[in-house]
């Protein structure tokens, strides 16, 4: 636990300060001493010094022996000790006689003494080491420990005469007659009076802060025989204003034992006013925590602008969330201080639950809020802040008799980071996390450690308390993990438990209620991974967690060697660990580690009394000093074990021990106890199969290895293996020489196998065969090396042959080495080596299989992860020859070569594919628009180390794999533009075969792929053809080639890779507003033709000719709309614009199928299907326009452009520039026919805006399309879908007519009209309102009912009073629609006699206000307001 800040882990009492116990060097002794020494007494202070009055020894030995007993249960300790006897109340600080409490903050500001005041730790201060956004610093937790107590006591002497030196009265009292009874001593008046002003003040600093002031009067002998002591103390006491209950003590001389029971009686009188104190600071901290904004309200703080600094950034302050923490924090911490254990659970709970909060991506309490980011300064602390809350509240819990929950809450701390850590991209993958998983089960370990040996119980399981699968006192002990990162755990039905494997599931089940309770289930049962256990077993897993740690950071120290160089991203390692934890972790001895909690958690469990578990520690032990290197450690633990499991007939678990003794004895060369362990293996009794029995007799005579140089190789690249035969024992082990007949060494891939033979006849003693060199190692065995890479194939036993002499020595070793050549992509194993002797009479084969030895090492691996593989050397060494010189006639020296650091061995060879060195690189300028050919250049650099011909695949990923894209990527433009038009168009989102040539040169026609020199650059451009869909595509370029490895003719292919985006982003926007046009305007000639010939309304049914409609006069109901359509270029990059074209909704009937061309433009078909959410919907219809009887038709066109011109033609030179956030508006008046308004859809789509344009200019680095000095590119269209038009619904309206002029004084007509466009009859309730500048003369009220599909005339004679505009008087009708009502609890077959009331619905004036002038005339929104411009009487207005 001593990995953490003290001042978060350990238990925090009140804090009391007593002040006159010592002097200034006493108090400077004091603290020297860390007061936050765990478990550590405090040394007392010096023994007082002698002087030449003897009071004054007796008083200095009288305040030795008060601060002693004071300070005798200051124990700092990780559980709380206050309890029994021999607890302590308050944890006692001793300072010198002049100590007063530190002044407060608003007492400086008060006096102008800001300076003076202490170091601030609020995020706020921009001298705090917290500033900007830090949460908490242990220094807080100091400063109220050490400098702001609870209880404030001051230790003060009374004066006496016999304390001045050289005192000529001897003692002898002065008398004055200004007291009540004249017996007061002037100078004992004076001191009194000083020390009594003394106290006051230090009274009301401490009540400034709230701090329980108290004072103890320390008395001499001499005072004991004054009479006048009584007066004087009470003098002293009332000036000082202090209570004679609690805050005013006398101590006269006493012994040791009198002085240690007033100490203990003055600390309990305190402990209530402590306990005051800290309840005060607790709901200031809590009314501060209320007045705190809302999170969703507000996010965070605002900024406070760095003042000096005004060319760096902002620094961002502590979120809301993050004052929350700061005060639910504060407060667990004074309900600590008050040993309220459920309310400092509840608040750190709290802060914890905020805290975890804000290690996630976004947070959930404070919506748009980012997450820490990892590996930051306030994330380290954060974490660690983190640890220590999840470490208080698991021992809160413990406190209250609740180790369930204690355990559910340690288990959640571990679920929840682990989450986190992937997030971090810190997973299980990573040494950071197995080294923080590891210190969270050593602290708990710790934490369990202590509270036993401080009196805590371990619950005794049984199946009554605790069910499978669930934690018990879940409901109301714990909380809910639903807010912890998307980690839900559910209500009190839900169960949280964890499986074998240490993971996390959640079951729905009955879960006891309360601490410590339990319920009987389904499956009930002890589950021992819910049950609380001793720190052993959290030892144990802290142990398991350092191996991880340990085999992870071996794997991180071989991909990063270096220790000055930062970890650098690469394709398999994107985020790799940073140098500072790189190096941090390279000081640290993992195996000691590792041993050091295994030999913690044996002696737990051997405490327990577990001596199954005790052995299985001490083989894990072992096993980690082999690893070490600590042979002889190890195989003492072996020989240690063996004893009692071959005592006891264990002789399955014995083979495996004896396995690794026989390990541990050849590293140390004790060879009669490799003898003897392979002998005692040999036994019928050991449980064997007849090849391990065989390997085992093998071993006593000659042993077998093979490994490969490299573990990962190319494909048709050579890759060295060697092959290593020794003879077992020391020298004289092997009587003679012997000498084999082959070697066959059988291969996973059959066409590498290897043959080596002997040619030799037995008599014959020296062979011409490969190059062989010998030394003599440290030990002195004999070591040869031979060198059979020269090998020739036997295509009758498909093998690889050579000739070798292969005599086998007493006390040697050969090593022979040979070369395979894989040919594909492949694991190359090494199945069996076989080692034959052919004689006349028999033949000898001894076999030993690879991968059974493999199997069984692996096997053993998962047991003991930190233990080597069996037949391993501690490193994996290579056996390497090397000349002295270039000369072919130099001398070979051999020597032992480290390979693979932390690898024991490389059975193993990985056969892929050559890396590429071909470098891709894309230019385009984003974001690219839908519908046109955007280019984007594809630049290839051979990187390789000769010339070649390359080709290249293009792939245009679709967005949904489901859905049909009409997305295309193309090399020429104009001809895909071209096959558009001519329907022959077909999309294609693949490229093959695209041969790349030299930047700045063509390829050759006859289809011959060029070369590309080392260094040079080719050059690809492809143009991209988006529809439909605003979103980023993905692009993916794979280039090929042929490559020869090491100067082989055979060529293997090779390809690389590169995926990039492109953004897409829609052209044009548009926003249509629909004004209804109702009022008299002039009318074309055509329009008047068109409307004579409009069928009459009382005429008979007709047929439309045009549309081959049957219409209905009566029903049919036109409207004519203006149409103001506000186009907008919303990208980045000008256009060229040629053509803007209304395409109504009358023609999208007859839309030409993709691809068919149309008779829109020369380029319709695709290019006008580019905003699918739009055009699908008009394709999607349930029912045309046609069917439903709507008819739409386009009066007039009048496109004005930016300059107050009317667009038209199609030449170059009406070719309009659009630069980003040009805005263009077109006017266009249609006419909508509707059969029937109850039939006509509710929202009509009138069409869309057809738009053919290009870019203006290209990027200069992509010139594509020349025309004159800029470069450009083909005309291409897009679609731009517009609002739909909401119809009117089928109700009663009316229309006004007003006269073409109006005079002031003379009376004119205005005729309303009332349609009834609905198959009902309606009964309408006409109201006239007047108006102030009109007079209208007629009823102000009458009844109207008019017919299905008629209309009604109403004529109003109107004087206008007064000039300008001027509103008429409002003619409002009402329509009473009658509706069924039904009383409540009527049946529903009694008809009542009144079952009808009235609903009244208001009749809206559809029209316009009449002018003289048209362009003054204009259309009121809500169609209840008519007004009419007045002239005067004389004159006009112009």
């Amino acid at each position: 636990m001593d990995t953490y800040p003290p001042e978060f882990a350990i238990h925090l009492q009140p804090t009391l300060v007593v002040s006159g116990l010592t002097t200034a060097e006493d108090a400077s002794h004091q603290e020297d001493v860390s007061p936050l020494q765990v478990n550590g007494d405090i040394p007392p202070p010096p023994p007082p010094r002698p002087g030449t009055q003897g009071s004054k020894v007796g008083l200095a030995a009288q305040k030795a022996v008060l601060l002693q007993a004071m300070l005798s249960r200051n124990n700092v300790s990780y559980w709380d000790n206050t309890k029994g006897l021999a607890g302590s109340l308050f944890y006692v600080i001793p300072e010198q006689a002049t100590y007063n409490l530190p002044p407060t903050r608003r007492f400086l500001q008060q006096t102008n003494q800001l300076h003076l005041s202490q170091q601030s730790y609020s995020p706020t201060v921009p001298s705090s080491p917290l500033y900007p956004d830090g949460l908490i610093t242990p220094l807080w937790i100091r400063r109220h420990r050490e400098q702001i107590p609870s209880v404030f006591i001051a230790v003060v002497d009374l004066w006496d005469r016999e304390s001045i030196a050289g005192n000529a009265d001897k003692g002898q009292r002065g008398f004055s007659d200004k007291g009540p009874l004249g017996v007061v001593d002037p100078m004992e008046r004076d001191h009194d009076t000083t020390l009594a002003q003394e106290l006051l003040e230090r009274r009301k600093a401490s009540q400034e802060r709230g701090v329980k002031f108290a004072a103890v009067v320390m008395l001499q002998r001499s005072h004991m025989e004054d009479p006048s002591i009584e007066d004087r103390l009470n003098f002293v006491r009332k000036s000082a204003g202090l209570d004679i209950k609690n805050s005013f003590y006398v101590l006269p001389p006493s012994n040791n034992q009198e002085i240690s029971d007033f100490a203990v009686n003055l600390q309990r009188s305190q402990y209530e006013g402590s306990m005051n104190y800290y309840k005060e600071q607790v709901k200031r901290h809590k009314k501060k925590r209320s007045n705190l904004p809302s999170t969703t309200a507000s996010v965070r703080p605002g900024q406070q602008p760095n003042i000096g600094a005004s060319q760096q950034a902002q620094q961002q302050t502590l979120s809301v969330q993050g004052w929350m923490f700061r005060y639910d924090f504060k407060m667990g911490m004074f309900s600590e201080c008050k040993q309220d254990i459920d309310n400092a659970v509840k608040f750190y709970e709290s802060a914890y639950g905020l805290l975890i909060d804000m290690f996630a991506v976004t947070s959930t309490i404070t919506p748009g809020t980012p997450g820490l980011q990892a590996r930051t300064k306030r994330w380290a602390e954060a974490k660690v802040l983190a640890d220590c809350l999840c470490l208080k509240i698991c021992k809160f819990h413990l406190y209250l008799d609740a180790p369930s929950t204690s355990l559910f809450n340690f288990r959640r701390h571990l679920i929840v980071f682990k989450g986190f850590s992937e997030s971090w991209r810190m997973g299980d993958d990573s040494f950071e996390y197995w080294a923080w998983l590891g210190k969270q089960y050593r602290v708990f370990g710790d934490l369990l450690d202590i509270g036993v040996k401080a009196g805590f119980k371990l619950p005794v399981p049984s199946p009554g308390s605790v069910v499978y699968g669930s934690f018990a006192g879940m409901t109301e002990g714990s909380k809910d993990l639903n807010k912890f990162s998307g980690i839900g755990v559910g209500n009190g039905a839900t169960g949280f438990g964890i499986g074998p494997s240490g993971d996390a599931y959640v079951y729905g089940g009955s879960v006891g209620g309360g601490r410590g309770g339990g319920t009987h289930g389904p499956g009930a049962g002890v589950n021992p991974m819910l049950v609380l256990q001793h720190a052993g077993y959290f030892y144990h897993q802290s142990a398991n967690c350092s191996v991880q740690r340990r085999l992870r950071f071996e794997m991180a120290e071989e991909a990063y060697p270096d220790s000055s160089v930062a970890p650098v991203p690469t394709s398999s390692k994107p985020y790799p660990p940073t140098l500072q934890s790189m190096n941090a972790e390279r000081a640290i001895d993992h195996l000691s580690l590792t041993i050091e909690l295994l030999t913690k958690s044996y002696e737990q469990f051997k405490r327990h009394k577990a001596g199954r578990m005790t052995l299985f520690l001490a083989s894990e032990i072992a096993g980690t000093y082999y690893t070490a290197g600590k042979f002889e450690m190890a195989l003492k633990f072996f020989e240690r074990i063996g004893k009692t499991y071959r005592k006891e007939g264990w002789n399955l678990i014995l083979t495996s021990i004896l396995k690794w003794s026989i390990q541990c004895a050849k590293e140390l060369g004790y060879w009669e106890n490799v003898v003897e362990y392979l002998i005692e293996m040999m036994s019928p009794d050991m449980p064997a199969t007849e090849a391990k029995r065989s390997s085992v007799f093998d071993e006593l005579v000659v042993s077998c290895a093979v490994q490969f140089q490299m573990k990962q190789a190319f494909v048709a690249s050579a890759s060295k293996f060697q092959l290593q035969l020794s003879t077992q024992g020391g020298q004289g082990a092997l009587p003679k020489s012997f000498r084999l007949s082959y070697i066959l060494v059988e291969f996973s891939d059959p066409n590498l196998n290897h043959r080596f033979e002997d040619p030799r006849c037995l008599d014959q003693s020296e062979v011409q065969d490969s190059e062989r060199v010998s030394m003599k190692d440290h030990t002195g065995r004999t070591v040869e090396w031979v060198d059979c890479g020269r090998s020739t194939f036997d295509t009758q036993s498909k093998t690889w042959k050579t000739s070798v002499g292969l005599d086998i020595s007493p006390h040697s070793t050969k090593v022979i080495e040979g070369v395979i050549m894989p040919e594909t992509e492949q694991t190359v194993q090494v199945v069996k080596i076989t080692l034959g002797i052919l004689t006349e009479h028999w033949d000898v084969a001894l076999e030993y299989p690879m991968t059974d030895t493999a199997q069984d090492g692996d096997q053993a691996g998962s047991q003991h992860s930190y233990m080597p593989l069996q037949k391993d050397p501690l490193r994996r060494q290579w056996l390497e020859a090397s000349r002295a010189s270039d000369d072919a006639g130099s001398s070979v020296r051999l020597k032992f070569k480290q390979l693979d650091k932390g690898a024991k061995r490389a059975p193993l060879l990985r056969v892929v594919p050559r890396e590429s060195k071909v470098e891709i690189q894309t230019l385009f300028k984003s974001p690219a628009y839908l519908d046109e050919f955007f280019p984007v250049v594809i630049k290839v650099r051979n990187g390789e180390a000769f010339p070649v011909a390359m080709e290249m695949d293009v792939e245009l990923q679709p967005i949904d794999p489901s859905i049909e894209s009409l997305d295309s990527v193309v090399l020429d433009p104009n001809a895909a533009l071209m096959s558009l038009t001519a329907g022959s168009f077909h999309a294609s989102q693949t490229l093959f075969g695209i041969r790349l040539s030299k930047a700045g040169t063509s390829p050759d026609s006859d289809n011959v792929a060029q070369e590309l020199a080392v260094g040079e650059w080719a050059e690809q451009t492809i143009f991209v053809k988006a529809f439909e869909i605003p979103t980023p595509r993905t692009i993916v370029c794979k280039v090929r080639y042929e490559v020869s490895l090491e100067n082989e003719q055979k060529k293997t292919s090779t390809e690389k890779q590169h995926a990039f985006r492109v953004q897409f982003i829609p052209p044009f926007d548009a926003i249509v507003d629909y004004t209804p046009q109702l009022a008299h305007t002039p009318k074309s000639k055509a329009m008047q033709e068109s409307e004579s010939t409009l069928v009459p309304t009382l005429q008979s049914n007709v047929v439309d000719e045009k549309y081959g409609a049957v219409t209905v006069p009566a029903l049919t109901h036109t409207e004519v709309y203006l149409m103001s359509t506000r186009v907008n270029n919303e990208g980045p990059w000008p256009v060229q614009v040629k053509e803007v074209k209304l395409v109504i909704g009358s023609e999208l009937n007859v839309l030409p199928e993709p691809g068919t061309g149309g008779r829109d433009g020369a380029t319709g078909g695709i290019g006008g299907l580019s905003r699918s959410h739009s055009i699908s919907r008009m394709r999607d219809r349930k029912k045309s326009l046609q069917e439903v009887g709507v008819r739409i038709e386009l009066l007039e066109d009048s496109n004005i452009d930016l300059y107050g011109h009317r667009d038209g033609g199609n030449g170059e030179s009406d070719i309009q520039p659009w630069h980003p956030g040009n805005l263009r508006t077109f006017n266009h008046l249609v006419k909508v026919t509707a059969a029937d308004l109850d039939m006509a859809p509710e929202h009509l789509e009138v069409g869309y805006l057809r738009i053919q344009w290009r870019r203006q200019v290209y990027c200069a680095s992509l010139l594509l399309f020349e025309d004159g000095d800029k470069a450009v590119g083909p005309f291409v269209v897009t679609t731009v879908p517009l609002q739909p038009l909401e119809l009117p619904k089928a109700q009663p309206y009316m229309t006004v007519d007003l006269p073409k002029d109006a005079l002031v004084n003379r009376p004119f007509t205005a005729r309303y009209e009332i349609h009834n466009p609905t198959g009902k009859t309606h009964e309408l309730a006409m109201t006239i309102e007047p108006s102030e500048g009109m007079v209208y003369a007629g009823t102000m009220q009458s009844t109207i009912k008019i017919l299905p599909f008629a209309n009604h005339s109403i004529q109003m004679n109107c004087y206008p009073l007064q000039a300008g505009l001027t509103r008429l008087p409002r003619v409002k009708l009402v329509v009473n629609k009658r509706k069924p009502s039904r009383r409540r609890g009527q049946a529903t077959h009694q008809a009542p006699q009144h079952s009808e009331s009235h609903e009244e619905v208001l009749v809206k004036v559809r029209g316009a206000s009449k002018v003289s002038n048209a362009l003054n005339a204009r259309t009121t929104g809500a169609g209840e307001t008519v007004v009419i411009f007045v002239k005067p009487e004389t004159g006009s207005l112009e």
